[in-house]
């Protein structure tokens, strides 16, 4: 192959992977058979702002009461953003409350909070020091009469606090609505720092300690979780190649052409590759050996996501245009998903089987963030008219999908549910391929 013919495939494979790497103007000519999709959808979001507020739990979330006034805020400011950011609730904070909540220590006034139509009310209580805290917690429910329906009681240094308070939000959602929340969870994204560098950051799901965990100068980028790593690629003077944080940033596979976008599901990692002179997918084992070739068509195949049931999802432009196909994680039984648009890329499957979702970014005008439904075909859109929003990732419950936006003034991650209300940006600044880890 020559240079040439080299350049024009990596730069198409940019296209349809989604990379940014500047402008690039480059016309790829339909494949015969191209089939003729339909628009996306662009209804807008509609709020009735007359509706009742039937499907939410206002919850009441006053700051912690204790002698430690850094860590009653703390703590307290960690459960009311947790309920802030999950979809079906609405918090009601201590600015809100006209009563003297902290002399009834952990018990409380149902009537005074059902005045302020809480549904259900959190008190915690902090006992001790930073080398030795001690956290009670209590969760109440207007209907409980004054009994509390869960309680918790932890202790350890100071540094567990945010910890303990995201898993006592994620009981207190499993009893609300029968699925425990996903807080304390990660979340992994790449950003750009100037033309030819760009690293592989993680953070809490929140957006709480932001850090960088790739190795090495030059471009890192793809991230995605696995095995207690968090897998990316790498492009160097040397290669492409796929890596890891547990082995520092030093090649686990990589060969001929370009070995990029890895998805590790189970015991093996799945990733396109250019060696066989066109980008195709393949699997290996996740010490880089085994290798497989999953794909073998005209087009570009590219970016592998995990699905229940030992199920891929990828992108591919066989029939013209970037679209998203699905198959086996042995290469059959491949299938068109989309139907809509005509560029669809950066995949990722709701791994809940009930929910048979796929979460994408589709060009409009601008790229924004879509969900389809497997088996009914239909399309809802969350994103719309708010600059390029890309890269969706979906929380390990499904409830969420993080997803990166340049939008004007506020460019970074957020947050929302899957009806595309509730969005919330956790981390300012330029962000690209959001992964969630499960």
């Amino acid at each position: 192959m020559t240079w040439i013919e080299f350049r024009h495939r990596w730069l198409r494979a940019a296209l349809v992977l989604g990379l940014a790497f500047g402008p690039i103007a480059l016309s790829v000519v339909p494949a015969n058979g191209q089939e003729e999709a339909l628009p996306l959808p662009e209804d807008k979001i509609v709020v009735d702002i007359d509706a009742p507020d039937e499907d939410v739990f206002r919850i009441g979330v006053p700051n912690l009461i204790g002698k430690s006034t850094q860590h009653t805020a703390t703590g307290g400011a960690v459960l009311q953003n947790d309920f802030r950011l999950m979809p079906g609730f609405r918090v009601i904070g201590p600015t809100s409350v006209r009563h003297d909540y902290a002399s009834l220590g952990l018990a409380v006034d149902l009537g005074a909070w059902a005045m302020l139509g809480a549904n259900g009310v959190i008190k915690g209580q902090v006992f001790g020091d930073a080398a030795a805290l001690s956290v009670e917690l209590r969760f109440y429910q207007s209907s409980g009469g004054g009994v509390p329906v869960l309680r918790r009681t932890y202790r350890g240094p100071a540094t567990e606090l945010r910890k303990w308070m995201h898993t006592f939000v994620n009981e207190v959602i499993g009893v609300v609505t029968g699925t425990y929340g996903p807080f304390g969870t990660e979340i992994a994204f790449a950003r750009k720092h100037r033309p030819g560098h760009k690293s592989v950051y993680a953070a809490g799901m929140d957006g709480y300690g932001v850090r960088k965990v790739s190795s090495g100068q030059g471009i890192s980028m793809l991230p995605t979780f696995g095995k207690g790593s968090i897998w990316y690629t790498r492009m160097t003077k040397q290669g492409t190649f796929i890596t890891n944080t547990r082995v520092g940033g030093k090649r686990v596979i990589g060969g001929k052409g370009i070995t990029m976008a890895p998805a590790i599901c189970g015991e093996r990692m799945y990733f396109s590759s250019s060696r066989s002179g066109n980008y195709e997918i393949y699997s290996a084992s996740l010490e880089g050996k085994g290798l497989r070739r999953l794909t073998r068509s005209r087009g570009i195949d590219v970016s592998p996501t995990c699905g229940p049931g030992g199920k891929l999802a990828f992108v591919s432009d066989r029939h013209g245009s970037p679209q998203i196909f699905a198959m086996k994680n042995d290469g059959t039984n491949v299938q068109r998903v989309t139907f809509r648009g005509s560029h669809n890329q950066t995949p990722v499957w709701c791994r809940d089987s009930k929910q048979p979702l796929i979460a994408f970014s589709g060009r409009d005008k601008n790229f924004d963030i879509f969900t389809v439904n497997l088996e009914t075909q239909e399309y809802h859109r969350l994103t719309q008219g708010q600059g390029d929003n890309k890269d969706p990732a979906f929380s390990p419950d499904c409830r969420l999908i993080a997803f990166s936006s340049n939008r004007r003034g506020s460019p970074g991650v957020y947050l929302s549910g899957q009806d595309g209300l509730d969005q919330n940006q956790v981390i300012a600044g330029t962000a690209e391929t959001v992964r969630w880890a499960r």
